[in-house]
């Protein structure tokens, strides 16, 4: 059956990251045997030889079936599946006896199935693709596109853009296909397979404008071959159009720049709603892969610190803004923490509270019972005098100032004072 799926959350909780790896369920990876032979007697690395064996059956197999396929190959040494995908299991080992081993790629998504995140096969060996699988076949079955103010109908279902045909010196006004309709083109051409289209930062766009009629025909139970099938003519090419059943609609929602309920009722309907919300433990999970404690960090508590700021500017503003644990999953020592703060929390606070940026010092616990700046504090602001600055103001009324900046010095205190 048919999705039509939006991952709505503040920013950085793994939105965009997750549509990176449903896009892999629509790849086909032509690869022959010769291929991956090639690659493991070239890097004699087992994870490698099963990445590449569960691509080429299209991503899910039981740990079983892989070891099939690698005996088969006669590579003329044993190879223990089972071992090699839990050394290298995404999760978490159950006992602290299990050995884990960096890259941490696979994961069992069903009972005994098998999956490979080639997002982080790619941040393990960048040039993946261009040592292993330049010579081999590879068909996309989904297009991906951000919307934006500009955006439209003419961009994603179809429109007269104007082409130059060198060939008769003129220009051609005919209408042509945008991205939505190519893709349910192919789609019918091939109903055994399932196609689709990501949309990222789908809020941000006019949806009622971009999508147009499609707003009804996207509904599951209206697609081609449905019980209650529609098609409309569109209005270019005076074309009929339907929306095939194997055409998947994924779509992603920055909650920071327009909330849930801000959202076209009609366009919440038709699709599921999915939060992504920030998770402590994933920073956790993240750091404990490379061996660190992240409740102790340089003697910072990076869950509690992450827990903190969130609570607070819940308290302060909503739910919508908080921070995600993106920001900190490659924080793993005190001087990357700093500037996680610095450089991305700050800005962040800034545009949240921009009209109330005094409040930014309640997020970092940055004043002490009488509203002084405490020694260690990260936002700080400096008083500015006007009697100091103007011999003479006539008529006019200048009230003195706070100037607020951030500390040139953020150290492991400034960071434990925020959650003690």
């Amino acid at each position: 059956m048919a999705k039509n799926i939006i991952m709505y959350g503040p920013p950085g909780t793994g939105k965009t990251y997750l549509l990176q790896s449903l896009m892999n369920d629509y790849i086909d990876y032509d690869i022959d045997d010769t291929t991956i032979k090639s690659a493991y007697v070239a890097e004699s690395k087992e994870w490698i030889l099963i990445t590449l064996i569960l691509l080429q059956n299209h991503g899910k197999m039981s740990a079983n079936d892989i070891q099939k396929k690698v005996d088969s190959l006669s590579l003329g040494v044993r190879i223990n599946v089972a071992a090699e995908l839990d050394l290298h299991n995404i999760q978490t080992a159950p006992i602290a006896a299990v050995k884990r081993e960096l890259p941490r790629v696979f994961m069992e998504v069903e009972t005994n199935k098998w999956y490979v995140d080639l997002v982080r096969v790619q941040q393990a060996k960048a040039d993946f693709y261009s040592r292993f699988l330049s010579s081999s076949k590879i068909t996309r079955r989904y297009n991906f596109v951000t919307f934006h103010q500009s955006y439209s109908y003419e961009d994603f279902i179809e429109g007269i853009r104007p082409e130059y045909i060198e060939a008769t010196k003129s220009i051609d006004y005919s209408p042509k296909p945008g991205v939505f309709k190519l893709l349910c083109k192919e789609a019918k051409a091939h109903p055994e397979k399932e196609y689709a289209i990501f949309i990222d930062e789908i809020n941000r766009g006019n949806i009622s404008e971009i999508f147009g009629e499609l707003i009804s025909l996207i509904e599951i139970d209206k697609r081609e071959g449905e019980t209650g099938a529609l098609s409309a003519i569109l209005p270019y090419s005076k074309n009929v159009f339907s929306v095939p059943r194997n055409v998947n609609v994924y779509g992603t929602m920055n909650t920071a720049d327009r909330s849930i309920d801000q959202i076209d009722i009609a366009l919440r309907r038709r699709f599921k709603f999915i939060p992504m919300l920030p998770k402590a433990t994933v920073i956790q999970s993240e750091l404990e892969l490379k061996g660190i404690d992240a409740t102790n960090i340089g003697g910072v508590d990076l869950i509690k610190l992450f827990k903190t700021l969130n609570y607070r500017i819940e308290l302060l503003l909503d739910s919508q803004h908080l921070l995600g644990h993106a920001l900190f999953i490659g924080a793993d020592t005190v001087e990357k923490i700093a500037n996680v703060i610095r450089e991305s929390v700050i800005p962040l606070l800034e545009e949240y509270f921009y009209d109330e940026i005094q409040k930014i010092q309640l997020v970092f616990n940055d004043l002490d019972d009488s509203g002084e700046l405490k020694t260690h504090a990260i936002y700080r602001h400096d008083e500015i005098v006007a009697d100091d600055y103007f011999s003479y103001t006539g008529d006019y009324m200048i009230d003195d100032k706070k100037h607020y900046h951030v500390s040139d010095n953020i150290t492991a205190d400034s960071l434990k004072q925020i959650y003690q």
